[in-house]
This record gives C-alpha cells, sequence and structure tokens, in this order.
C-alpha cells in the first residue's frame, strides 16, 4: 500500500503537468495546478506516514523514526487501522519523545563533564513559532568571560538549555528561566523552521554589544597607534604584504570543518572575537582574494589593492575618529553588512570560521588588530551522525570505518560521549552524540589533527587539561594511532 501512495504522488504530479500545460492557451490554470499538488502530496505523506507505523515492529527501526501511537484494545486482531490525523499525531509525538530524550541524556553527559562547576545561568523568552531571544542571568563564575545575548530558534523548548551551554567559554550546563508565559510544558509537536522564524539581530541589540565594550574598542586603537608610528605611509603596501606573508607561513588558514550542524536548533549573536581564533575564511590564503568578485565592476587589480588600500584608510584616520570607523565598516549595520562568523565551541574557548566579510577578517588577521567585531552564529552539536556524513566520498568505504574506529575510542578516551549504531553495514555508522570536548574531533584524522595543533597554539595546555599528551598532537598519523590506542 505504501508503494501505490508514492506512485500515486508520482502518477498525480504527472497528471498535474499535462492537465496545465494542455490547459493554458485557454485557462488560467494556476488554481487548479495548486489543487492537484496537494492531493498528490497528501498521498505521498500517508504514503510516509503508512511506511512509519509499519517500521514500528522492526527491530532494525532507527530511533528516530519512533511513533507514539495510541494505546490498543487488547482484543483488537491484526494491524491497527488509524486516520491519517491519528498517525500525524503519533509521528509528531514520537518525534518529541525522542528529542526529549535526547536532551536529557546530554544534559546528563554535560554534567559528569562538568562535575564541580555549578550551570550557567540564562532568562529566556519563548514564541510558539519557536523563536526565542536569550540573555546572561546574574555574574559569570569560574573565569568565564561575559556571555552575549543569544537570540535563535529551536525545534522544541527542550533543545533551549542545551545550545545555550555552547555560548559559555567552554560548553557547560545551562539553567533556563523562561520570561512571561514559558512554553507549553507538554508541547505536542515539533517547530516547524520557516524563514520568518529565522533569529536576527536587531539594530539596537548591535549597537548596544558594539558600544559595551570600550575596553576593547582601547585595545584597537591602541594596536593602530603603534601602526601608525611604525609604519610610513610610503610603506604600507610592502609592510602589509610582509605581515602577509608571515601569517600564511606561521598560522595558514585551516581546512574547512564539514561538521553537519544541527536542522534543530539555530542560535546567534552580536560580539567581540578575539581576531587571532578566526582560522579560516573563504579566500584561503591570507592577504590574497582570488575569488570571482561579487559586484559589477570588481576585478583582480581592484582586489589586489583592496587590502594595502584599506590599511592606508585606517591608519589616516584620526585617533579620537577610529571607533566611528569601526562601527562604519563592522558594524552589524554597517555600510558593508556584518562580518558573520560561525563559532565553534571548544574546551577553552571557541574559534571561528568566516562566512561573511572575508576582505574585512583579513584585514584583522593582517594587521594583528586584537579585536573584530562581528555577527556569530553556533556550530551546534548534531544529535546524530552518520560516518558518511564526514568522510570524503571519494575515500570509499574504508575510510568510513576508520572514522567508526576513531570515534569508538573517543569515546574510549572519554573525550566523546554517545553510542555507535551500525545502520545498513560495518561502514555505515551511526553515532548518537551527547557530548563532544570539540566538533572537529568527529572528524577524520587529517582534519582534526589541523584543529588540534591550531587549538593548542591558541590555547596552550587545554587539550591537556582534557587528557590529551603532546604527542598525539603532532600529526594525523600520531592523533589516529593514540585515539585508537585503547
Amino acid at each position: 500500500m505504501t508503494a501505490l501512495l508514492w506512485q500515486a504522488d508520482q502518477l498525480q504530479k504527472a497528471l498535474v503537468r499535462r492537465v496545465v500545460e494542455d490547459s493554458d492557451a485557454f485557462v488560467d490554470a494556476t488554481e487548479l495546478r495548486r489543487s492537484g499538488l496537494q492531493l498528490a502530496a497528501a498521498m505521498k505523506e500517508a504514503g510516509n506516514l503508512l511506511r512509519l507505523q509499519h517500521l514500528q515492529d522492526d527491530p532494525r527501526r532507527a530511533e528516530v523514526e519512533t511513533m507514539v501511537l495510541p494505546e490498543r484494545d487488547g482484543a483488537a486482531d491484526g494491524p491497527a487501522r488509524l486516520t491519517l490525523a491519528a498517525l500525524r499525531t503519533a509521528r509528531d509525538r514520537g518525534q518529541v519523545h525522542v528529542m526529549t530524550a535526547d536532551m536529557a541524556r546530554r544534559a546528563a553527559a554535560v554534567a559528569e563533564q562538568s562535575e564541580g562547576t555549578g550551570p550557567v545561568r540564562w532568562t529566556a523568552r519563548w514564541e510558539m513559532s519557536g523563536r526565542f531571544d536569550a540573555t546572561p542571568a546574574g555574574p559569570d563564575l569560574d573565569g568565564e568571560v561575559e556571555r552575549p545575548a543569544v537570540r535563535g530558534w529551536a525545534a522544541h523548548p527542550t533543545v533551549v538549555a542545551d545550545e545555550l551551554g555552547r555560548w559559555s567559554t567552554r560548553p557547560r550546563l545551562a539553567e533556563v528561566a523562561w520570561r512571561g508565559s514559558p512554553p507549553p510544558s507538554r508541547t505536542p509537536r515539533l517547530c516547524a523552521f520557516t524563514p520568518a522564524a529565522a533569529p536576527r539581530v536587531t539594530e539596537e541589540q548591535a549597537a548596544a554589544a558594539f558600544m559595551a565594550r570600550p575596553d576593547l574598542i582601547a585595545e584597537i586603537v591602541a594596536e593602530l597607534d603603534g601602526l601608525r608610528r611604525g609604519v610610513p605611509r610610503d610603506r604600507v603596501a610592502e609592510e602589509v604584504a610582509a605581515r602577509a606573508a608571515r601569517l600564511q607561513d606561521e598560522e595558514p588558514q585551516l581546512p574547512a570543518l564539514s561538521v553537519p550542524g544541527d536542522s534543530w536548533v539555530c542560535t546567534t549573536a552580536v560580539e567581540w572575537v578575539p581576531t587571532r581564533a578566526v582560522v579560516r575564511t573563504p579566500d584561503e590564503v591570507w592577504g590574497r582574494f582570488d575569488r570571482d568578485g561579487d559586484r559589477p565592476g570588481d576585478d583582480p587589480d581592484r582586489r589586489a589593492r583592496w587590502l594595502p588600500d584599506r590599511t592606508a584608510e585606517l591608519l589616516a584616520v584620526g585617533y579620537a575618529d577610529v571607533p566611528a570607523y569601526l562601527t562604519r565598516h563592522f558594524g552589524a549595520h554597517s555600510e558593508s553588512g556584518a562580518v558573520q562568523l560561525l563559532r565553534i565551541p571548544g574546551p577553552d574557548g571557541p574559534l571561528y570560521t568566516v562566512t561573511a566579510g572575508s576582505q574585512r577578517a583579513h584585514l584583522c588577521r593582517v594587521l594583528g588588530l586584537p579585536w573584530m567585531f562581528a555577527v556569530t552564529t553556533m556550530m551546534s552539536l548534531p544529535r546524530r551522525i552518520e560516518t558518511t556524513a564526514v568522510t570524503p566520498p571519494d575515500q570509499g568505504p574504508e575510510a568510513c570505518r576508520e572514522t567508526a574506529a576513531l570515534w569508538r575510542g573517543l569515546i574510549a578516551r572519554g573525550l566523546v560521549r554517545g553510542e555507535l549504531v551500525a545502520r545498513h553495514s560495518d561502514w555505515v555508522v551511526e553515532l548518537r552524540v551527547e557530548y563532544a570536548l570539540a566538533p572537529w574531533m568527529l572528524l577524520p584524522a587529517d582534519r582534526a589533527a589541523a584543529y588540534n595543533r591550531r587549538y593548542e597554539l591558541l590555547h596552550p595546555g587545554a587539550l591537556a587539561a582534557a587528557g590529551i599528551p603532546d604527542e598525539a598532537l603532532r600529526s594525523a598519523a600520531a592523533w589516529e594511532t593514540w585515539v585508537a590506542g585503547m
């Protein structure tokens, strides 16, 4: 029956296309097309629901395919005959059940890892669309730096505390006090993400966050003052080229971090970030912009001049006018739009990769400015991840087996908490993630080792404090040997 409904969906779509094409010359068939496609979608949904119901008695069923079906009369024989509405409700309740159980396991794992430290506290306001805004409550303890206010969307209220805990310097257990009307304690279904529900930072919030740290602006002004005194105006281009070459030699950009994020939550903030923690941009060589321009009139010569020209312009700004210049070019609602970063949590502070504003990020890094203002979006830890999602497809099944072996070793070492489930074979393995010291450790050894080495450079001793010896950081092979050596 399931296959029949799926076929009916395809046949209905084909019928709609044919009818619309044939009648288009005589009548506007928009309304007919809409109704026909709605019927096709209903058939497809019915097929999916029946398949899901059938899987409930299959021991190989994935946990995320759980349905919470209504109680049956003990005298009834044969499969339950339910309405589509009842099956939708069972699916929705199953999704909420699995989500709630996932978050409970995560909270327990994070609490165990952060034993001896109290939870960080937040106040938050929830909207029925899943949008929420959260503000740190009370002073930060245990050496925590000031946390930013966060705006986000979550599929369910139980996800919010887990996500907010990652906005601390190191992932922590979080407690949330709800402002106004709290979310329903038994929300019957997950919130559906829509463009209207996407979290957005207002201009007022961005301006307040920018001006809240005059001490950091003063550090930037002091650094620029030193550059102004030490670099003659006719030597700016040479100085920029030399600094870019030195940065590329000492701290080349890291490879792409392709850990799939969690589609059930998205959070963003505006904050000052330590510039040196920016480890990757879309332009992969420091000081060089080789990508095709996305603006009319952009050309290679213009891109080559951008960095020295902006440096000369910045050094010509008067001492008292630097804050206004930074606001104009780096504010979240600046003339060029916000610099946007992906925030990657780590055990002693986050790393960042650039998603928009690459040239301005290069400017800050090449000049060695200590801080940069940006809109940051959290890399959420995935609830479930398969070996095929992080292993390059051209490397084949053996590479997937190596990734699975790394995950087993990471769990044995206590750097990751979770459960491994073989999905279809010994190389397609799913990891149900409850805790990870850092998300890049879920990647194959070459990329994990690159991020480990950079993290040790920026946060000396942080990985050793987690039990990782120095020799495990020397190369991908050393990392793989140590992790799998349990």
